[in-house]
């Protein structure tokens, strides 16, 4: 297993670069590529804010990703970009709102608009 840096999935992802995005492209479909939720994150972040791509398109993008490399939380990472395509919310929070959501884990947060939309989702999922 290959842990793939956020420079790799931008370069898979953005295609500006010919040299580096036909690298990236040899690893990620080579299947040994791991790509941690940090670097998720991270991605994420430059996507929207430098590359100034709309928050669908990259949802759309790392979704996609997703069926190429492996992550240590599969299905957190899924729920999380489903989520930031729903809301205004920061990746970081959506990430934190699946491990709550999907994972059932216990998320401390004095942020309203997490809080809220984890409300939200689980009273829906409980319905």
């Amino acid at each position: 297993m290959v842990y793939a840096d956020a420079n790799i999935i931008v370069r898979y992802i953005i295609n500006d670069d010919e040299s580096m995005a036909a690298k990236a492209d040899e690893a990620i479909n080579s299947g040994v590529v791991c790509v941690l939720p940090e670097v998720f994150a991270e991605v994420t972040y430059v996507l929207t804010k430098v590359y100034q791509i709309d928050r669908i398109s990259v949802a759309d993008s790392m979704l996609e990703l997703l069926d190429y490399v492996s992550t240590s939380v599969p299905i957190i990472m899924e729920n999380a970009l489903e989520y930031y395509r729903e809301t205004k919310l920061d990746f970081v929070d959506c990430i934190l709102a699946a491990y709550r959501i999907i994972g059932s884990k216990e998320i401390l947060s004095f942020d309203k608009k997490l809080n809220n939309f984890i409300s939200r989702k689980s009273d829906e999922n409980n319905s």
